[in-house]
């Protein structure tokens, strides 16, 4: 499920240019290897398409069957 709210203003850094935030949430399957190839697919579409740099970015992912992990681009 993806959900894109645009009329949520983000501020990283006191600068409301372009950014992105989202949770990723799995029930087993996320290990290291799979969490690097997520941040940096998303964040390349995320550039791509949407024109949002790869600093502007925030993913954090959850693995419910190993615990809480997250990870930041």
């Amino acid at each position: 499920m993806v959900i894109i709210k645009g009329s949520v203003d983000i501020s990283f850094g006191g600068s409301k240019d372009a950014a992105a935030y989202a949770e990723i949430v799995s029930m087993g399957g996320i290990n290291s290897q799979v969490k690097k190839e997520l941040i940096a697919t998303i964040g390349t579409i995320l550039q791509s398409k949407l024109s949002i740099p790869r600093n502007r970015f925030f993913l954090k992912v959850y693995d419910t069957t190993f615990g809480r992990n997250s990870s930041r681009l």
